[in-house]
């Protein structure tokens, strides 16, 4: 019934709902198009497509596993991606990435680059199959006082934002890259060069920034050894946390 009102294309590739899902079956616009997905959303059906390619090099760059679960891989203070497609529209993952919800970052991209994104993670769905015995997720409320007494809060919040499974969001500023996963295997590794963000290098970065980046614009932040091991309790992801002795003995 689609070729009733749409040109053919890709026609190697078996029938309209292959790629673009919806109901082939019926004349009714409603019908069919419900599920659909539209041809900007649809390369990554295509094998060896560019755009889902962009797409996944943009997972990577943008360090989306910081917060998310994609491919199986990544942190859990927010949505799993490959549940976001079973469950979402493509349009309203695109409209999520162009307008964040808060405490996720905005990285300004544009309508090329979200919907490459979007790409990947419906090809990402595909791969990873299906998820059994899948851990319930944490939802935090608004707790107004840990919003004033948080470490993060008073100490970074000014400048930076965090999401994490021990405390949800926190922080309200957008000056200071968004913190979210710092002391995991998925935050970028952007302590000096190249090296990755450790308790250790976070400790030094804190007591004076411009002895680690020379043109650093961040001022020290002198904490005491308790409210550093609170710190370090509040950014870990997966509820790991750092003993006071732990800390101690950082280098």
């Amino acid at each position: 019934m689609c070729l009733a009102c749409h040109e053919t294309h890709h026609a190697e590739r078996g029938s309209c709902v292959n790629c673009h899902r919806g109901n082939d079956r019926t004349d009714r616009k409603e019908i069919a198009h419900h599920g659909f997905i539209a041809g900007r959303f649809a390369h990554y059906t295509i094998k060896g497509s560019p755009v889902a390619a962009r797409g996944e090099k943009l997972v990577e760059v943008l360090a989306c596993r910081r917060c998310h679960v994609y491919e199986r891989k990544g942190n859990r203070p927010a949505t799993d991606l490959g549940g976001l497609a079973r469950d979402i529209a493509p349009q309203t993952i695109f409209d999520s990435i162009r307008s964040p919800v808060p405490f996720m970052p905005n990285f300004h991209l544009d309508g090329m680059q979200i919907a490459a994104i979007v790409n990947a993670i419906l090809a990402g769905l595909e791969s990873a199959g299906v998820r059994v015995q899948e851990t319930a997720q944490v939802v935090h409320f608004v707790d107004e006082k840990q919003g004033r007494e948080n470490i993060f809060v008073t100490q970074c919040g000014p400048c930076h934002k965090l999401i994490g499974e021990r405390f949800g969001g926190l922080g309200n500023g957008d000056i200071g890259p968004n913190l979210s996963g710092l002391l995991s295997e998925y935050y970028p590794n952007t302590y000096r060069d190249t090296e990755p963000w450790t308790p250790g290098n976070l400790r030094k970065w804190l007591e004076n920034p411009r002895n680690v980046r020379a043109n650093a614009r961040m001022k020290p932040v002198r904490l005491a050894v308790g409210d550093f091991v609170l710190l370090m309790k509040t950014i870990r992801i997966n509820l790991e946390v750092y003993t006071e002795k732990e800390v101690m003995n950082v280098p």
